[in-house]
């Protein structure tokens, strides 16, 4: 398994950890870095999947169990396309989680320094409210695990006929330690009118679902707020609702190589495990304690790419830097 993880990542959890520290208390909170290298530190981290040669570039083909046949016949159609980022719109169109690994500009407008969440004076005390989660894996679940430490009653949605990939690991027994299960099948109508009860008494909502899936389950904002006015909602998904991925099927790795993290040397590079998924839960997790405390809208969408974009942000000051270091001893 390779060890590669971008510079500078660490320090960039830490300050996440410690801004939202500052809502919850840092006892609570923990550090940055240990969340971010669960997998290693939990040894659950699975091999990545590797960059996939493709015309004049490369892909992450991030393939779930359901998606090898469906990929293999896809890619024999396309083998002629030389362009990945062709080749990735069409894969989305199949609901592939297909991305191509971009190259990180030397400059870019992204943001720098500190992420965007402010740090308030005092804490925020949630203790006692009702959050249903509706996520899996990893970055969901941070969120609203930091909500039940805090002292939110949290109810974990699952089903045991499609278990969260990560369930019987220790990395699922650490992310959900704070929350109560209930075991709903959202295929069944009976189940889905169970998880619509369990939202009349709730606060919040939090998803990790695409915004086809939860259209289809009728849980976008417009579509709860007939029924549950005063329901707040955070939507974690892979890219920001105005980019033009906003409705892509996308995993941790995918969201590296897209943001140009994945490119920073001669050659397209896999993480060692997904730590966008982190960072984008550190994110939720701040501004979901604003929405509860009702100093934030009530809806929310967070997404990964818009969690690491400080990091590219970072690391394409650090190229900007080194490409003038290096002009300047030829010069």
């Amino acid at each position: 398994m390779s060890d590669w993880l971008p510079p500078g990542l660490f320090v960039y959890g830490s300050e996440l950890a410690a801004a939202i520290g500052g809502r919850l208390g840092r006892r609570l909170v923990g550090d940055g870095q240990a969340w971010i290298d669960m997998p290693r530190r939990l040894g659950t981290a699975d091999v990545p999947s590797v960059p996939v040669p493709w015309g004049n570039g490369a892909l992450c083909v991030d393939l779930g169990p359901d998606d090898v046949e469906t990929w293999e016949g896809f890619a024999e159609v396309h083998r002629d396309e030389p362009d990945p980022e062709a080749v990735a719109v069409a894969a989305q169109e199949w609901r592939l989680p297909v991305t191509p690994y971009r190259r990180l500009p030397a400059a870019s407008s992204g943001r720098l320094g500190a992420p965007a969440v402010n740090e308030p004076i005092g804490t925020t005390s949630i203790d006692g409210a009702k959050v249903v989660d509706l996520t899996s894996m990893w970055a969901g679940p941070l969120c609203t695990e930091l909500l039940g430490r805090a002292g939110a009653e949290v109810h974990k949605v699952t089903s045991a006929a499609r278990p969260d990939g990560l369930a019987g690991t220790p990395m699922h027994a650490e992310l959900n330690a704070h929350k109560t299960v209930v075991d709903l099948d959202l295929r069944l109508a009976a189940d889905r009118r169970s998880l619509d009860q369990l939202l009349a008494s709730a606060e919040l909502l939090v998803t990790s679902l695409s915004p086809r899936a939860l259209a289809n389950l009728d849980l976008l904002p417009e579509q709860l707020c007939a029924r549950h006015s005063r329901l707040r909602t955070m939507a974690i998904t892979a890219f920001e609702p105005d980019a033009p991925e906003c409705d892509w099927i996308a995993y941790g790795t995918g969201v590296h190589a897209s943001a140009g993290l994945g490119w920073l040397d001669d050659e397209p590079r896999a993480p060692a495990y997904s730590y966008p998924d982190p960072l984008a839960g550190l994110h939720a997790a701040a501004r979901a304690v604003d929405q509860l405390a009702g100093t934030a809208p009530p809806h929310q969408r967070v997404s990964l790419a818009g969690a690491v974009a400080p990091l590219a942000a970072r690391a394409a000051c650090a190229l900007t830097r080194d490409a003038r270091t290096d002009g300047n001893s030829h010069g």
